[in-house]
């Protein structure tokens, strides 16, 4: 198994393994984002207290499935929860303007209503696209 040697091909694979809402969870500087972790190789045993921590901040079963991609490596987990947030605010006052409805976004991004409102009031959008705007000038 090869693991990934750049911080952006780990963010990757952890969001296909695991989805971008228990990723960026991971990624988050409170839970192992910024830091090296090495996945146990079982949820018992000598990993089991380590496994435990993992699967407080991911779901059981993603653990587990992380602990069979990885089990017995250690793989640094970046802090890009910001930069991925940002990307994902966007997304979602993207998709809100196209029509998705606040239920749809939720469940999309696993995050409460009220996030999703306090999102689509606070996401500065006035820059999307200005970039070939002022290309053609």
């Amino acid at each position: 198994m090869a693991l990934p040697n750049t911080p952006d091909g780990t963010v990757k694979m952890l969001i296909s393994l695991i989805g971008e809402a228990a990723a960026l969870r991971m990624m988050d500087a409170k839970n192992f984002g910024g830091g090296r972790f090495d996945f146990p190789k079982s949820e018992v045993g000598l990993g089991a207290q380590t496994f435990a921590a993992l699967a407080e901040v991911v779901s059981m079963a993603n653990a587990q499935r992380l602990c069979k991609h990885f089990g017995g490596e250690c793989l640094y987990i970046p802090n890009l929860s910001n930069h991925y947030r940002e990307e994902r605010n966007r997304r979602i006052v993207t998709a809100y303007n196209a029509g998705s409805t606040v239920r749809e976004l939720m469940r999309e991004h696993e995050i409460s209503d009220r996030w999703v409102h306090h999102i689509l009031k606070t996401t500065d959008m006035s820059d999307v696209g200005r970039g070939v705007q002022e290309s053609l000038f």
